[in-house]
């Protein structure tokens, strides 16, 4: 389908304004202004000047969205009534820039870079200019408005973001959510409170005691690596879809995952609060296709998610933690939904992002109608949400795991009341058969309710499983070969899942169900023809918007003229693992049951 088709088409059907904040209130001629045309054969051209839309006492000749051609965007407000606005992405004040005449709006790809400018900062390496762009990046216009009154009361804040040319760039803009993240630029990069510079807490380590020159950049103490709401930054986001404004929230933002965090293109988890105006995102992040698990409908309430940026496959095919949950979603246990994008923040290309529903209690909560409040998630062998109480019982619950014999049936009987066994056994089938080197201690969670409620099956206290960060597997690095033999290296592992695992492979009847349930996942699942083609649609749909992104944060290394070749290396490797997998991990289960 044609982006100006796509524009024309939705513009015409509504000019309302889709904003939580704001609605469209007008019905009479727009204020005279230089015309953005998009072009439709079958209809009259829809113009910027027929898109205006009133909010918190200010009227905007144009909304925000996808514009073929420049513009002059004109603000008015009531009598008496100054305006107040930036361009930068910051909350205006009554200091900022006084609306007195029209704003020009255009494609400002051909400006110098500037946030993507932050040289060191946002990375420790030895070379400053390394993640730099050496091209000018995308950009959209971000227009931030405020009116105060004569007795100099402000109004909230209005957004607005403005694509203009986009018609002509890369497809991925006509395929893919683009998401606009407006916020101050000293929350990300300022050297005591931005969270996403190295900052304070770098140099506060670098010359401190604890000082290792020895340390991995990824464990390097930084301010991106802190943790907790003071490190939360109040931020706006704006979702398109086929060239308009699908939803706009106010939202805070903090810096998301472990050795990734390092990397300079970063992570954010966005939290929907009361605090920033509405405490649940309204909106259908994944396009109908995450369903409850529960009750089949479709999840489009989130308190929060993620905008990952690939985790340790980011400079591979970046669709690798998708591939694989995908492929296992119809398991017993919770996989994470998913769906590309395009982020820019404050007008800036910030390249290809993945949302991802966010691993916590409200996550679960939504799936399976237990209470968020009587959700307990372990991740990590350590306490992620729920009390201490059933922490306790879980250590408890390992406790006598160990010093049980299960090829007792009655014991047996009792564990698969303690713990849920088809959810167990399914997760380590999967993580067993794509080789997961970022596991078993690692990336490994597991929940349980609290409470018990007969009416609910998903509450009946029994410990189930949850699977995230698959990526760092599947031959990535060049390790987790499809040749290993990692459930020898798992069974003599030292954590609770190899301790539970080896303790029911006592019992006869868990060893028959597992090796059927591996089997059942290997030749279904996984099944070879399967994977392919599953790989093949989405190489074809990452492919563009990842050779962007190489070239925006790694162009150095992965991108510029050996971007493509370097994708389609990464996407050879990843067929090849799941080509040659099957065969292996298979003839190691057989050999285990000998």
């Amino acid at each position: 389908m044609k982006h100006k088709s796509i524009v024309n088409a939705l513009l015409i059907l509504s000019l309302c304004c889709t904003l939580t904040s704001c609605s469209d209130k007008n019905s009479g001629p727009a204020p005279s202004s230089e015309t953005a045309e998009t072009t439709d054969p079958s209809k009259e051209p829809t113009t910027a000047a027929e898109a205006p839309f009133e909010a918190e006492g200010m009227r905007f000749s144009v909304k925000s969205g996808f514009y073929d051609a420049p513009f002059d965007l004109e603000i008015s407000a009531a009598e008496g009534t100054e305006i107040y606005y930036t361009l930068d992405g910051s909350i205006p004040t009554s200091d900022s820039t006084r609306y007195d005449s029209p704003i020009a709006v255009s494609d400002r790809s051909d400006e110098e870079n500037k946030l993507s400018t932050q040289r060191g900062i946002a990375q420790p390496v030895s070379d400053l200019d390394a993640f730099v762009p050496t091209k000018k990046t995308d950009k959209a216009t971000v227009v931030r408005a405020v009116a105060v009154d004569k007795n100099g009361i402000q109004s909230s804040v209005v957004s607005c973001t403005y694509f203009v040319g986009f018609g002509d760039k890369a497809e991925y803009y006509k395929d893919v959510k683009i998401v606009s993240m407006m916020t101050d630029e000293a929350d990300l990069f300022d050297y005591e409170k931005g969270i996403y510079a190295l900052g304070k807490v770098y140099d506060d380590w670098k010359n401190g005691d604890g000082f290792d020159p020895e340390t991995p950049e990824w464990f390097m103490p930084a301010n991106y690596t802190q943790h907790g709401r003071e490190w939360e930054r109040e931020a706006t986001l704006q979702f398109f879809e086929g060239g308009q404004l699908a939803h706009e929230q106010k939202v805070g933002i903090r810096i998301h995952g472990g050795a990734t965090r390092s990397y300079p293109q970063k992570s954010f988890n966005v939290y929907a609060r009361k605090e920033y105006g509405a405490g649940k995102l309204k909106y259908d992040l994944f396009s109908g296709n995450v369903k409850c698990k529960s009750d089949g409908s479709t999840v489009t309430e989130f308190d929060s998610f993620v905008l990952r940026n690939g985790g340790n496959d980011a400079q591979y095919t970046r669709f690798r933690d998708k591939l694989i949950q995908s492929l296992v979603s119809d398991r017993a246990f919770l996989t994470q939904g998913m769906e590309p994008c395009i982020l820019f923040i404050d007008g800036e290309f910030w390249g290809h992002y993945e949302l991802t529903e966010k691993l916590d209690n409200d996550f679960i909560s939504t799936h399976y109608g237990v209470p968020a409040k009587d959700i307990c998630i372990i991740k990590k062998e350590a306490l992620e949400d729920g009390s201490e109480e059933t922490f306790t019982e879980w250590e408890h619950l390992r406790e006598w795991i160990l010093a049980t014999d299960f090829s007792e049936q009655p014991e047996y009987d009792e564990l698969c009341k303690r713990v849920d066994i088809q959810s167990f056994m399914d997760y380590v089938s999967t993580e067993l058969y794509i080789n997961n080197s970022d596991w078993r201690r690692g990336n490994t969670a597991y929940w349980k309710a609290e409470t018990v409620d007969e009416s609910n099956p998903y509450a009946d206290g029994k410990w189930r499983f949850l699977l995230f960060d698959t990526e760092y597997s599947s031959g990535l690095y060049g390790e987790a070969l499809p040749s290993d033999n990692n459930i020898e290296t798992f069974i003599g592992n030292e954590c609770f899942i190899t301790d539970l695992f080896n303790a029911a492979m006592e019992n006869e009847g868990f060893r028959e169900q597992f090796r059927e349930t591996f089997r059942d996942i290997a030749d279904n699942n996984f099944a070879s023809g399967k994977v392919d083609a599953e790989i093949d649609r989405l190489s074809k749909e990452y492919k563009e918007m990842t050779v962007a992104t190489y070239n925006r944060f790694w162009h150095g290394w992965y991108g510029g003229s050996a971007a493509e070749s370097n994708y389609l290396d990464a996407v050879y490797d990843l067929k090849s693992f799941f080509d040659k997998r099957h065969d292996y991990i298979t003839k190691y289960l057989d050999e285990m049951y000998k």
